[in-house]
């Protein structure tokens, strides 16, 4: 057996589907059902079976795994060491990452980690909504994620930054010639926002139970999943859009964001960085996250960047 061979087994008892791990290996699926076959040859044992399109773990595939990971991470650490003593660090992290920091934060945040650590760390980029990328992080799919709070056995889950919650409208809105909006100044209007089930559709419901929104009186129209359509809606059909203020907010000089004047919007949605506490990480993964801790959000996705008034 090979290390590529290790490699391989390890990939694939994580995606457990063969085109999709060859896919992301960047083999061909015979190849890598070679590969697999000849370490099964050699071990005397079945690793996987076979359930449908998908393979999972036998028993001995499973007592397998974690000796190979242990012992790929050492290798890991030893190539790493060696780096470190050049003064670069190497390896691949998985991150997974919602969308309001996929455009800014994360980009920002790669390019000052590669400019203080060398370019030898590989960033790989997983997008999906908190849900999923929990469930991606308990697997072990992700090294770390970058998403609303995770609160899991086994998980650390710490606050990067906050979102705010305004509300934005066209330039020619009536709302748009206030320095801030109240609950008040919504009643009357139609507000697009949020719709339940995701995330931050649900820290919304929370948030507007917790300030005593009028909610019979507000007409609110939750269909929405991210600020690239509330920005959107908000400047071409003239709605309201009470919305975080995300890089992913519509750059039109059409649409004017206001302050919510509403105790704890400033503080609205915690983006949080979550990793697996009692998982071995690599040296690569090690320093990512420690560098997160300290790395400052570029303005824009900061609670404190000015808005239009």
């Amino acid at each position: 057996m090979n290390l590529a061979q290790l490699s391989y087994f390890v990939h694939l008892a994580k995606v457990q589907h063969y085109t999709k791990a060859a896919r992301e290996l960047n083999i061909t699926q015979p190849a890598l059902s070679h590969s697999i076959s000849s370490l099964e040859s050699e071990l005397g044992c079945q690793l996987f079976r076979k359930e449908g399109r998908n393979v999972h773990l036998t028993e001995d595939g499973h007592a397998f795994q974690g000796y190979v990971e242990r012992g790929l991470a050492e290798i890991e650490q030893g190539v790493s060491e060696i780096k470190r003593r050049q003064g670069m660090v190497s390896g691949i992290v998985e991150v997974g990452a919602i969308g309001t920091v996929r455009s800014l934060y994360l980009p920002s945040a790669m390019k000052a980690y590669r400019d203080e650590n060398g370019p030898l760390v590989e960033f790989r980029i997983t997008q999906g909504e908190t849900a999923s990328l929990r469930d991606k992080l308990e697997q072990g799919t992700c090294d770390l994620v970058i998403t609303g709070p995770i609160d899991r056995p086994g998980v650390a889950c710490t606050t990067l930054f906050h979102q705010r919650l305004v509300v934005a409208v066209n330039k020619d809105h009536p709302l748009a010639s206030l320095d801030r909006v109240r609950y008040d100044n919504l009643i009357g209007h139609a507000v697009i926002t949020y719709r339940r089930g995701i995330t931050c559709g649900e820290v919304l419901e929370a948030f507007l139970e917790e300030t005593n929104a009028p909610i019979d009186r507000l007409t609110l129209v939750r269909n929405y999943e991210d600020e690239v359509i509330l920005g959107g809606l908000a400047v071409h059909e003239s709605a309201v859009a009470l919305t975080m203020l995300t890089s992913n907010l519509l750059p039109d000089p059409s649409l004017v964001v206001l302050p919510l004047d509403v105790e704890g919007s400033q503080d609205f949605y915690p983006v949080s960085l979550s990793y697996r506490s009692r998982a071995p990480h690599s040296p690569a993964v090690t320093s990512f996250i420690d560098f997160l801790s300290r790395f400052e959000a570029p303005p824009y996705v900061r609670d404190d960047f000015p808005v239009n008034a």
